[in-house]
């Protein structure tokens, strides 16, 4: 199994436990969010003694999970394999590496699943099905601008490597998007990332992809989903070259 270390996300957790306050509580779902998780399962035909197996479409898995006292069941989602130890002493445990983003897919599928804890023997935090929705809905959300609200834009020099990189890989697997424009929102003093879509049309339909495949490198800032074929996305990209543009 590859190698994770959460050692960022554990430190947020420990402040987040002596400072209980909003900004400890954002630096914890931020991290969560770009974290890498060892999920337990029990996979057909897995190498007896632990070792890698190739996963495709048709390998049934078998999921542990953790029943609360109230009968409520919960994925488990481990930091370390040390945390793994703790839950289930000398025994090889069969896992597979998964991120919020994973959890939140399986969990919303799933209608006997109440969401994930992270480390049950250890922190103990544990995600609902609302918190995730909540955290997803308040990063990623199709932007409205009304009119003759103040909002200002610029070209973002905090733009990672990683999320330029996501974005970009996204949309080449998507033929439909010809054009993105990546841009700094400032809209009532609350900064977000505003991204406009040229897709012939068709952009919302494809504004879930984005922003699943988004999230995990966005450090916590919104970030804002616009169709190009809108009054104020015209007028946006009048300013600014695009991000990503398909060469015909």
């Amino acid at each position: 199994m590859d190698t994770i270390n959460n050692k960022e996300l554990i430190d947020a957790i420990e402040k987040m436990q002596q400072e209980k306050n909003a900004e400890s509580q954002n630096k914890v779902i931020a991290e969560v969010l770009k974290a890498k998780f060892m999920c337990p399962v029990i996979l057909e035909n897995a190498p007896k003694g632990g070792g890698k197996i190739n996963i495709n479409k048709d390998t049934k898995i078998q999921f542990s999970i953790i029943k609360t006292t109230n009968d409520k069941n919960f994925l488990i989602a481990f930091t370390s394999e040390e945390e793994v130890h703790k839950w289930q002493k000398n025994k090889t445990q069969q896992s597979i590496i998964y991120t919020f983003e994973d959890y939140s897919m399986i969990a919303e599928k799933n209608d006997n699943l109440e969401g994930f804890i992270i480390d049950p023997k250890g922190c103990n935090l544990v995600f609902t099905k609302n918190m995730i929705r909540q955290i997803k809905n308040s990063i990623t959300r199709e932007s409205v601008v009304k009119k003759d609200t103040q909002v200002e834009l610029s070209i973002p020099k905090d733009l990672t490597d990683d999320l330029e990189s996501k974005l970009k890989d996204v949309f080449s697997n998507i033929k439909e998007i010809k054009k993105a424009y990546f841009l700094n929102m400032l809209k009532e003093d609350e900064k977000s990332y505003l991204l406009i879509i040229d897709a012939n049309g068709n952009e919302k339909q494809y504004f879930n992809t984005i922003a699943s495949a988004a999230i995990p490198f966005l450090n916590g800032i919104p970030l804002n989903l616009l169709p190009i074929n809108t009054e104020f996305g015209t007028k946006a990209i009048q300013q600014f070259k695009p991000f990503y543009e398909v060469n015909e």
